[in-house]
Parts: structure tokens; C-alpha cells; sequence
């Protein structure tokens, strides 16, 4: 009890990190396990588990996104990778604000309890992760669980907030060179995007849902259009936070697989002035393409037109990032644990990407806009490429900061298993989203019912794979070493850890002597 109440309590940037990934890995097995409840109602006709219990299955279905997106991959890639990386790789030994650092920890676990008790509070928050009015209004959902649901967001934002300002301060606080900086990883790049972004649209969201909120409980009428309010508000607010939330949730899989491929190539032909400026395009025309979100709300055809526009030229920035990953994977060692992840990121990422440039297209959009293809899209970009680019920032951490070793073959079972696995899954739902299968309607149709039970074979797959890896992760007796390449030189675990304790140290030592760094002296209350 005393041991779980300090790492609560610390303010080391590595034990928060860890924590952060601990607990992300919590979230995201949460949310796993409420797919499977997902898919086991929609392997077969008829009523299945929930017994027909069609607000149940959107009480699922809602905390599955929420816990996916808010509690497994943004503290994973931002605050878990962030924490542990950061330092390291700007050469300091903590964050600027360690204790602030620790307050984001107690917002994730308030927020999480705060979910849990939303899904079991009376009918539960059958809203859908967006909570559009006016099913999120009280004429639909009268009780507590959808003002629980908004807290809970709350929570989630603070957090991300939280985390973000620190790293970013962190990173300015190195007062490294523009040149310095082009010539270190990307990582930090893609962190003090996403933390720009992040700070810019997570205001919105605050206060898109605090008027929600009031509209609730203290009786103002900013959406509910029988009182003079206009739901198409919540909308717009709500995806100007949304779609730069896709790209919060991937810049730093961008950062750290970048950084993999550099590190892990024979020889490096990478354009890293041209990958810092593709990340920043994507974040800029990322606050200008909402409304492809809402292409059947009702948008005139300029309108329509112009956002179609917007999105295809995504594409550029974008292509450029997968040229430049490509070039340099030419020569590189794929038999490295973390590469083997990135080649999967890869490739999941592109196709999702095929089907977001045919999604981008409006009048395609408004006739599959409903059904599993959507879904399948988001999933291969989000949710396949996200944890592929998560496993490869994991596993570089766990291999640079402890001597574990990987054997080859198990590895490359596991790797086989999950990409298998993942691609059977979401593939299968493009299939049924073609033939017109909606979502978010808890059964399936008999024509369809091979096509959807095969997504369910899929996830059995993938979760072999994952208790493949536990496996791996745990046994520390393995004897054949994978090679991690860090700039051209193969090094084991060990010789890693003593390099990254050595600059631990003189960075500490430094900083406890007083450093004069560009007019502006650092002193050792900063290490506190």
C-alpha cells in the first residue's frame, strides 16, 4: 500500500512515464474487452448477449471509443513515450514542472472512475464518444450517467493539458539551436506539435461540452433548437476539437517511428528539415478540415466542396512523411523488435489512408458515411496504426532502458499473429461497410453474417499475439539478442542503460553546480 501510494506521489519523470504507460495499458485492455462484448453480439442473428438491450449496446460501444482514445493511446503516445523519451533525448534530467507532471496521473484515474460509474449509472451514456445533442439532452437522457460522461471528458482534457504544457516547457527549457534541433530525433518535433495542437482545441472542447452541460442541468438553451439553439453548434465545435484530435493522436507515432527508421537504417538518406515541416503542414490544414466530419449534416455543395478539397491536400504532407520512411528503409535491419513494429505502422497506415482519400471524396461519404467503413477506416489509421507506432516506442523504452532481450523467432510469430490478426478484423469490415452494413445497430443481417463473424476469428488472433508478447516481455532468460541500432552501432540493453545512467548523471551534476545556458542560469531547484 505505502509502495502504490508513492508512485502515485513521485515526480520522476521516468516513474511517470512508466505509470502512465502502466495505466494505459490498463485502459486500452478495458476497452479491448468491451469490443469483445461488441463483436459477440454481432457474431450471430438475433439477440445474442445483451438480450436485445439496444441502450446497452450504445453504453458499450460509447465507452469503447472514450476509453480507446482518451485513456489508452493519447497517454500512451503523448504523456507514457513523452515522459520517458523527452529527457533523455534533450539531455535533462527531469521535466520543467515534475509535481504538475504528477497532478495529470490523478486526472487520468479521476477520469477513468469517472467513465466507469457513467456506464453503470441507470440507463447508462448512450451518446456515441461525440455526445451530440439532442440524444445528449435530457429529453433522451434524463439521468446522471451523460453529466458524468462530461465530467469524465473533463478529466481526460485536463490531463492531456497538463502533460502537454510540460512538455513543451520541457523542450523549450533545452534552449537547443534550430540546427541542434534538426539534427536530433523527431520525437521531440512531433511532441511540441501535438502539444500546440492539443493546446489550441482542447479549450474548444471544454467549452463546447460545459455549455452542453448547462444545457443540462441549468436550464440555457445553446442546443436545443425548441428553446432557440441550434445543435449544428455542438457539431462544428466539436469537430474543430475532433479532427485535430486524429492528428494529436498520430504525430507522436509519427515521431517515434521516425526516429526507429533513422536509428535503425544502415545508412540514412532522411529528410528531416522536410518530416518536421510535412508534421507542421498536417497540423495546420488539421484545424481547417472539420466539416468532412459532417458531410450528411446538411452542408450546401460549396460548402461541401471546399472541405473535400481541404482534406485531399492532407495527402501531400503526408506522402511525403511515406516516401521519406520508405527511402530510408531501403537498407535496414528488420529483424529489430521495434522495426518489425514500424513496418507494421506502415502498413496499416496506408491502407488506411487509401480509404480516407476515398472518404474525402463527399457524395461517397454521404452513401457509407453510416456504415462499417468508416469504421474500418478510423480503426487501420487510429486504432491499427496507432498501437503498431505505440509497440514501437514501447519497445524501443523497454530495450533502451533495461538489458531485456527479444529472441528472433518468437518475435517474428508475435509480429506475424498481430498483423494477421489486425487485418483480418478491420478487413472484414470494410467488406460489410461496403455492402451497406450500419453501424452502431446491434445485429446483422444473414448475407452478411460470414463477413462479420470473421472479424471475430480475427480478434482471437490478435489476442494470441498479445499473450505472445507478454510472454516475451517477461522472460528475461531468452539468449538470442535482436540488434538495436542506435546511430550505425549495434548495442545491447546493458551498454544502453549505462550510456543513458551516464547522461543521467552529468546532466544532474551539471545543473546541482549552477549552469549559465544562453544569459538564463539553472540552478538545482529545478531538479526538484
Amino acid at each position: 500500500m505505502n509502495t502504490t501510494v508513492a508512485l502515485m506521489m513521485t515526480t520522476n519523470a521516468k516513474l511517470v512515464g512508466t505509470i502512465y504507460l502502466a495505466l494505459s495499458v490498463t485502459y486500452g485492455t478495458m476497452g479491448f474487452m468491451l469490443s469483445w462484448l461488441v463483436r459477440g453480439e454481432l457474431c450471430g442473428l438475433g439477440e445474442q448477449l445483451l438480450f436485445g438491450d439496444h441502450q446497452l449496446y450504445n453504453v458499450l460501444t460509447t465507452s469503447h471509443a472514450m476509453l480507446m482514445i482518451f485513456f489508452f493511446i493519447m497517454p500512451g503516445t503523448m504523456a507514457g513515450l513523452g515522459n520517458l523519451l523527452v529527457p533523455f533525448q534533450m539531455s535533462v534530467p527531469e521535466l520543467v514542472f515534475p509535481k504538475i507532471n504528477n497532478i495529470g496521473i490523478w486526472f487520468l484515474v479521476c477520469g477513468l472512475l469517472l467513465i466507469t460509474g457513467s456506464s453503470w449509472m441507470e440507463e447508462g451514456s448512450g451518446t456515441a464518444w461525440t455526445v451530440y445533442p439532442p440524444l445528449a439532452l435530457t429529453a433522451s437522457h434524463s439521468g446522471l450517467a451523460v453529466d458524468t460522461f462530461i465530467i469524465a471528458l473533463h478529466m481526460a482534457g485536463a490531463s492531456s493539458l497538463t502533460g502537454s504544457i510540460n512538455l513543451i516547457c520541457t523542450i523549450a527549457y533545452a534552449r537547443r539551436s534550430l540546427m541542434a534541433m534538426l539534427q536530433s530525433s523527431l520525437y521531440p518535433w512531433s511532441i511540441t506539435i501535438t502539444a500546440a495542437l492539443l493546446i489550441g482545441v482542447v479549450p474548444v472542447l471544454a467549452g463546447a461540452i460545459t455549455m452542453l452541460l448547462t444545457d443540462r442541468s441549468w436550464s440555457t438553451s445553446f442546443y436545443d433548437s425548441s428553446a432557440g439553439g441550434d445543435p449544428m453548434l455542438y457539431q462544428h465545435l466539436f469537430w474543430v476539437f475532433g479532427h485535430p484530435e486524429v492528428y494529436i493522436i498520430i504525430l507522436p507515432v509519427f515521431g517515434i517511428v521516425s526516429h526507429v527508421i533513422h536509428k535503425s537504417a544502415i545508412f540514412s538518406s532522411f529528410n528531416v528539415l522536410g518530416m518536421v515541416y510535412a508534421m507542421m503542414s498536417i497540423a495546420i490544414v488539421g484545424y481547417f478540415v472539420w466539416a468532412h466530419h459532417m458531410f450528411t449534416a446538411g452542408l450546401d455543395v460549396d460548402t461541401r466542396v471546399y472541405f473535400s478539397a481541404s482534406t485531399l491536400l492532407i495527402a501531400l504532407p503526408t506522402s511525403i512523411k511515406v516516401f521519406s520512411w520508405l527511402v530510408c528503409m531501403r537498407r535496414t535491419c528488420y529483424c529489430d523488435a521495434t522495426m518489425s513494429y514500424s513496418v507494421c505502422f506502415l502498413a496499416m497506415f496506408l491502407l488506411g489512408g487509401v480509404t480516407g482519400i476515398v472518404l474525402s471524396n463527399s457524395e461517397v461519404d454521404m452513401i457509407v458515411h453510416d456504415t462499417y467503413y468508416v469504421v474500418a477506416h478510423f480503426h487501420y489509421v487510429l486504432s491499427l496504426g496507432a498501437v503498431f507506432g505505440l509497440l514501437t516506442g514501447c519497445m524501443h523504452a523497454f530495450v533502451l532502458l533495461t538489458s531485456a532481450t527479444i529472441t528472433v523467432t518468437s518475435h517474428r510469430m508475435q509480429v506475424s499473429a498481430l498483423l494477421t490478426g489486425a487485418i483480418l478484423v478491420f478487413w472484414a469490415m470494410h467488406l460489410a461497410g461496403a455492402a451497406g452494413l450500419p453501424r452502431r445497430i446491434p445485429d446483422a443481417p444473414d448475407s452478411l453474417l460470414t463477413t462479420v463473424c470473421s472479424t471475430t476469428s480475427g480478434l482471437l488472433l490478435v489476442v494470441c499475439a498479445m499473450l505472445m508478447l507478454v510472454a516475451q516481455l517477461t522472460n528475461s532468460s531468452m539468449r538470442t539478442v535482436l540488434p538495436c541500432s542506435v546511430h550505425g552501432s549495434t548495442l545491447s540493453g546493458s551498454a544502453l542503460l549505462a550510456a543513458h545512467t551516464a547522461v543521467d548523471s552529468c546532466v544532474c551534476h551539471a545543473l546541482q553546480h549552477s549552469v549559465t545556458i544562453s544569459g538564463m542560469t539553472a540552478n538545482s531547484s529545478y531538479v526538484t
